[in-house]
């Protein structure tokens, strides 16, 4: 009788002590420096009310136990967003610093129009107006190659605001036209140097008259 009596009062002592412990652990991570502060700052193109949507969890939350991965967590699988960068800046203050995708151009696909941006990303729900000065994509593939080849033009500082349309071609070739009319036809090889050529030569007054640049047979340049 004593050893069940002894049993019970163990028994009763460690559910006590363990719900005791897990409810003062309880208080201590929700009022223990709580977050008061969440600043978001980076945004131009993501989508902001989704983002403070997700980082208000963390609001009441003690700054000390939320860690940067569960922050980052906030922009996971958003659009435009490259990375998050989280900053605790004590007492109650968190800073969420969005790094973003810039975009590049509008590939157009079968009567649809998706936003590419310089990560590679298509979107096709955006904000039309605010990126209708950006050149046009066309060509089946174009959509996966385009990035890479836009890198291209800007390490050679090719001015993107010059172009108005980009034309892929399966062959893995690259029309550019710009906005004075003139079209520059590269090769599927060494495009660089055909662009630094081009660059080189298309303000020059004895080229003026000429609307095409055709560089697609090697060591040629073709005016039309």
């Amino acid at each position: 009788m004593k050893k069940e009596k002894s049993f019970f009062l163990w028994l009763f002592l460690f559910i006590f002590l363990t719900t005791y412990s897990f409810n003062s652990v309880q208080e201590k991570t929700s009022s223990f420096l709580p977050v008061k502060i969440i600043e978001i700052v980076g945004i131009n193109n993501s989508d902001k009310a989704e983002i403070i949507k997700r980082s208000n969890q963390f609001k009441g939350k003690s700054i000390i136990f939320i860690s940067r991965s569960q922050l980052k967590e906030s922009a996971h699988n958003l659009q435009f967003v490259k990375e998050l960068r989280a900053k605790k800046i004590y007492p109650d203050k968190i800073k969420l610093i969005i790094i973003e995708h810039k975009p590049i151009g509008i590939f157009i696909n079968k009567n649809k129009k998706f936003l590419i941006t310089n990560g590679g990303e298509l979107i096709e729900n955006y904000q039309g107006n605010k990126f209708k000065n950006l050149p046009l994509i066309y060509g089946k593939e174009a959509g996966k190659n385009f990035s890479t080849f836009y890198q291209s033009l800007e390490s050679m500082n090719f001015k993107i605001e010059l172009i108005e349309q980009f034309n892929y071609f399966d062959i893995n070739r690259w029309d550019v036209i710009l906005k004075d009319g003139k079209v520059v036809k590269l090769p599927t090889e060494n495009y660089e140097n055909s662009l630094n050529k081009f660059l080189s030569i298309y303000k020059k007054n004895n080229f003026n008259n000429f609307e095409v640049f055709d560089f697609r047979i090697k060591g040629q340049l073709i005016l039309k």
